[in-house]
């Protein structure tokens, strides 16, 4: 059956093969002979752009190799990335081709907060001396990235309680530790994804790389200090020595010690790409690992100390500990241990491999993720494997132990389905997980000094931003939700809910909905305060129906209820013709239906017959119609003729 709704009345479009009235087949027969040319109107259809096939380069060489072993997460990522990169001032810059070395001016270290740059110091043991102990794994509030894409590096924390991160939307950001933006700061070109984790320097810089081929220096009010052009695609996280000298990687194997006032000091090529990030030496000692699957030992000069050679590509950050011993992954699939010589200790069986920095904890434990979360002692033997969970893995994610000895990581769930935070004990038992993304979560936790745990995740409809877990010290109820449809419907069709609800300690919020029936809709997914969320909902027989909804925060705090009545008719009208102009013609495939505005719209209806004239941009909906550029035929004067495709 095919129905037409228009206004708040509902109607019966005329099928094909339908004997028309006497009255109007003169009428369309005047019509035919008007229209001398008849025209078929061409309605647009979604294309998909060819542009990811016919663009071969370095650029898309970068996503492949960054997203091994897996390639549709490659693929993915690549929409973010859609155009050629180009930059204009690489010609313009001398880059010397072997070391030279300046004299660094305006020294200054790193950060002393609880999380300054990846993996928490300069060796990247990714553990803070601050507790998470009272940390009840509840998520208090969460922050949406303005643009698409997600966070899938991870956040540094100042010393005043700042946390700084970049998004694949081409921003760095500065949030308070309420979750309310401070400030952002747009990249060179506007597109290019961060993959950086910031490094923040003891007088307030935040460092931050972006695959626009840029070192970006910020001051901590989000001005730009200076920016240094690497001249390829950049995702390594940046790492500041003692002395203020920073150090990245970009993807053609290029590393640059760079001074803070921006300036080169040196440069080393490796025989291949760098996906990873450097670790310094108490010594000053720059480690950093290649795609020709060898992990790199250079001094702070810029000369080479030692290189060491595995059986598969080295991609993920090393770790340096006290006794100067560096742990490092590969996707041989064994974790290894090397002393400052660059000779091996031992080396460890970590599933297929890995490529996240090992995360050392007090009592000298590593931990390493990949397949499973493993947990290997000082001496190279496994202490407890933790299992994920059916089809679950940790991608570039790097564990973060907090004082206690919690361990930290991001968990992708298949290969683009899910991601969740998950808190293991230091004997390797469960303390908390939580699902936060529809895609994955591969971002680095970060942990602040109250025990707050910040991670950041890509979520087509669910995520996409920074989350973070910890305690809070007041809570406030959301506000009572708006809700957004058409007031009116037919038995049967499915109606489409839109709510939303603010929560004013910028907690994340779901919904309870009793649609009037008998059946109720509880506790919906999480989204963010000031999000949306898109419900559905079918009555099968005719009368108002009042909705009522309420919101509720993480903590259990609830809204007052609102109300939304909905009439549901019966068809009033069969067989109707329409003739005339219309405005805004959208097909919906989910629910196979014509939807427009009426400009100057002629109602006919043959039995009895009648006609009405619209012409205040009522809405219509037509059932039960192809998306097709033959749906319309159109004439001189713009005059349209709606044409039933029956199934």
């Amino acid at each position: 059956m095919n129905n037409l709704i228009i206004g708040g009345r509902c109607y019966k479009i005329m099928e094909r093969g339908i004997e028309l009235n006497k009255i109007i087949i003169p009428f369309i027969i005047f019509i035919l002979l008007f229209c001398l040319v008849p025209v078929h109107a061409t309605i647009p259809m979604d294309t998909t752009s060819d542009e990811l096939q016919q663009h071969m380069s370095s650029d898309e060489i970068f996503f492949l190799r960054k997203a091994y072993p897996y390639e549709n997460r490659a693929l993915l990522n690549w929409q973010y990335f859609p155009m050629k990169q180009t930059n204009n001032d690489v010609d313009e810059q001398t880059l010397p081709s072997s070391p030279s070395v300046t004299s660094p001016a305006a020294l200054n270290g790193p950060m002393n907060s609880s999380w300054p740059m990846k993996s928490y110091n300069a060796q990247r043991v990714g553990r803070t001396p601050y507790s998470t102990a009272d940390n009840p794994g509840v998520e208090k509030w969460r922050f949406k990235t303005f643009g698409a894409g997600g966070v899938d590096s991870g956040a540094a924390v100042a010393d005043d309680g700042t946390i700084y991160f970049g998004g694949k939307d081409a921003r760095v950001y500065a949030l308070y530790p309420n979750g309310t933006l401070k400030w952002l700061y747009i990249t060179e070109t506007g597109w290019q994804s961060i993959y950086s984790v910031p490094a923040l320097a003891a007088d307030g810089t935040i460092y931050v790389t972006s695959c626009d081929w840029y070192l970006y220096a910020l001051c901590p009010n989000g001005n730009l200090k200076w920016k240094f052009n690497t001249g390829e695609i950049i995702s390594s996280s940046p790492v500041i020595a003692d002395d203020g000298t920073i150090y990245i990687g970009h993807s053609q194997g290029r590393v640059f010690a760079v001074s803070p006032n921006g300036t080169e000091l040196w440069h080393y090529d490796l025989m291949n790409d760098i996906y990873g990030s450097p670790a310094l030496g108490s010594d000053g000692t720059i480690y950093i690992g290649c795609w020709d699957d060898r992990l790199y030992a250079l001094n702070p000069n810029g000369t080479l100390k030692w290189w060491f050679p595995t059986g598969n590509h080295v991609k993920g950050v090393p770790s340096v500990a006290s006794d100067g011993t560096i742990y490092f992954g590969s996707w041989d699939g064994h974790l290894y241990a090397l002393y400052p010589n660059g000779t091996m200790r031992w080396r460890c069986r970590v599933g297929s491999g890995t490529e996240t920095t090992p995360a050392l904890a007090a009592d000298g434990t590593i931990y390493v993720g990949g397949d499973e979360l493993y947990a290997v002692y000082p001496n190279g033997t496994m202490r407890w494997t933790f299992y994920l969970g059916s089809d679950r893995h940790i991608f570039t994610s790097c564990p973060a132990v907090a004082a206690e000895g919690t361990i930290y990581v991001g968990v992708d769930v298949g290969e683009t389905t899910a991601g969740e935070i998950l808190a293991v004990n230091p004997d390797g038992t469960e303390r908390w997980r939580k699902i936060i993304s529809d895609e994955w979560v591969d971002s680095s936790p970060a942990i602040a000094a109250d025990g707050t745990v910040y991670i950041g995740s890509t979520g087509m409809n669910y995520g996409n931003g920074l989350h973070a877990f910890g305690p809070v010290e007041s809570n406030l109820p959301p506000g009572t939700p708006v809700i957004w449809n058409e007031t009116f419907s037919f038995p049967g069709r499915v109606c489409i809910f839109r709510l939303t609800a603010i929560d004013p300690d910028h907690n994340p919020i779901q919904f309870y909905v009793d649609w009037g029936d008998g059946s109720v809709t509880n506790e919906t997914q999480e989204i963010n305060s000031g999000g949306s969320l898109l419900l559905t909902h079918t009555w099968t027989v005719s009368g108002f129906y009042t909705i009522r909804v309420k919101s509720q925060d993480t903590w259990g705090a609830e809204s007052n209820w609102s109300a939304f009545i909905v009439e549901i008719k019966d068809i009033m009208l069969n067989n109707v013709i329409l003739f005339g102009r219309i405005n805004n013609y959208n097909y919906d495939p989910d629910r196979d239906e014509a939807q427009f505005t009426a400009k100057r719209l002629w109602i006919i209806d043959p039995n009895p017959f009648s006609i009405e004239r619209l012409t205040h941009g009522e809405w219509i909906y037509a059932e039960h119609y192809r998306g097709e550029s033959t749906q319309f035929t159109i004439g001189f004067f713009d005059c349209y003729i709606l044409r039933n495709d029956i199934y």
